[in-house]
């Protein structure tokens, strides 16, 4: 009481204020609920903090808007909240890393002490930072980088020995020397490996690397020219029998798997990138690493084939023989399925949850096909996921509730920047659209389809509540 006036804000309880901002996803409004008062200041700011990403646009704005960094200069208690940092890009001057932000961003990374991720994906900058990362960060458990360094900087990697996600991307040819060495360090922890666009890695130094976390649970291994799918199933089945999630990709003509290869049993999600064009290439290689995991109880799957080629139905009958009872996730990229494929995927994966795929086709043959499903309740539109070229467009707002209402099974369409949702009862259909980080509500008739109402302007441009 002050003055005669309640202060509500000041009289909730501080561990309560915490469940109210989990709830706000856009920093603008946790930027606002950090002006109610110093209680609800100190809240909020501890969820401004907890992740920092310095993205292109804030770099473009280098100089005349202040970066968090600069902020965490100022207010030296804030870098206390960071737990996640992400840098996707930096300020230049002359090509070169602006000095200046390079220092910031190394006297901030000596104040973070309670950081858990970090990754940076622009290499200029960071030979700086190798230092301040290896070095008093008891909770560093994720780490991703552009590993474009030197002999002394990954030296100094080795000092880290908390890992648990580990990510490479073009890493150089010292930093795969010691690779072994820094995967040895963190082998009681490590749980995933992550090596892209790498051209001197080959399937032995792999297994090599691989020895040493015979436990490893993911493993992503992308753009490695020097290592075919064949050669890195065998390294797996030797070297990781426990894994339960692998990321490959397939450019090599047809290949046999080796059908005395140990089976998969553990592998629970499985995502192949498909660099060929030849229908009956893609068909074959495709067939034979699955026939490796043909035992394999898979949850997700994920098939990115190369573009203007069909989804092999021969494919569909493995993957429905095998996976009927288990895939909760599909996930087709960059190809079209025919509506009779959709209708069995539909109809006879019977754990199905979530499907993505490029929805060119009309909406009743998606809603007839999506009412089959028994548990299908998200569905997703890869059109601009994969920059599928053509006269295809998203669905509009008027589609997607006939998809609701014929399909009252599926509960969110996600498509190109928009994702609607739905609820029903037996007087009306309620579809949420989310974009930018805020929802407009529209209630249909759940009789005739007749839109009931629509949010006003002013609505629009706020945030809508469902009650």
């Amino acid at each position: 009481m002050a003055g005669g006036r309640y202060n509500s804000a000041d009289a909730l309880p501080f561990d309560i204020i915490p469940l109210f901002l989990y709830w706000l996803t856009n920093y603008a409004d946790l930027a606002s609920t950090a002006l109610v008062c110093k209680t609800w200041n100190h809240a909020a700011t501890t969820r401004l903090y907890n992740s920092i990403i310095y993205t292109a646009e804030m770099a473009r704005q280098n100089g005349r808007v202040s970066s968090p960094f600069d902020v965490m200069l100022t207010h030296k208690d804030y870098a206390l909240h960071v737990k996640h940092m992400t840098i996707q890009s930096v300020p230049t001057t002359n090509s070169k890393p602006n000095d200046a932000f390079t220092i910031n961003v190394a006297r901030c990374l000596d104040l973070c002490r309670n950081l858990m991720s970090f990754s940076c994906m622009s290499h200029g900058i960071l030979p700086t930072l190798i230092s301040r990362i290896a070095a008093g960060k008891p909770r560093l458990t994720d780490l991703k980088l552009e590993a474009v360094l030197n002999r002394p900087e990954t030296q100094l990697l080795l000092a880290v020995k908390t890992l648990k996600r580990l990510s490479l991307d073009s890493p150089t040819r010292v930093v795969l020397h010691f690779l072994p060495d820094l995967v040895k360090n963190n082998a009681a922890n490590l749980e995933s490996l992550s090596i892209t666009n790498s051209f001197d890695l080959d399937h032995e130094y792999l297994g090599t690397i691989l020895s040493h976390v015979p436990e490893l649970k993911t493993l992503r291994i992308s753009d490695c020219i020097y290592i075919t799918h064949v050669q890195l199933l065998r390294v797996i089945a030797e070297c990781c029998p426990s894994l339960t999630s692998l990321t490959l990709m397939i450019y090599t003509p047809f290949q046999q798997v080796d059908p005395q290869w140990p089976s998969f049993l553990a592998l629970k999600h499985l995502s192949i990138n498909v660099r060929q064009c030849d229908k009956d290439a893609v068909k074959g290689t495709l067939g034979a690493v699955l026939t490796a995991t043909n035992q394999a109880a898979l949850e997700s799957l994920t098939l990115k084939l190369a573009e203007k080629t069909g989804f092999p139905t021969l494919l569909l009958e493995d993957l429905i023989k095998h996976q009927r009872g288990t895939l909760k996730k599909l996930n087709i990229v960059n190809t079209d399925i025919t509506a009779g494929q959709l209708e069995r995927i539909c109809a006879e994966l019977s754990e199905l949850q979530q499907l993505s795929f490029i929805m060119s086709l009309g909406v009743d043959t998606l809603a007839g096909a999506f009412a089959k499903s028994k548990k299908l309740n998200t569905v997703i539109d890869t059109i601009s996921a994969t920059g599928h070229s053509g006269s295809l467009a998203p669905l509009t707002s008027r589609e997607v509730q006939r998809l609701f209402k014929k399909a009252k099974n599926v509960r969110t369409i996600k498509l190109t920047s928009r994702t609607y949702t739905s609820s029903w009862n037996k007087m009306h259909l309620e579809m949420a659209l989310v974009r930018d980080g805020h929802p407009f509500i529209y209630r249909f008739d759940g009789q005739t389809g007749e839109l009931k109402d629509r949010p006003s302007t002013k609505a629009r441009k706020g945030k809508v509540t469902i009650v």
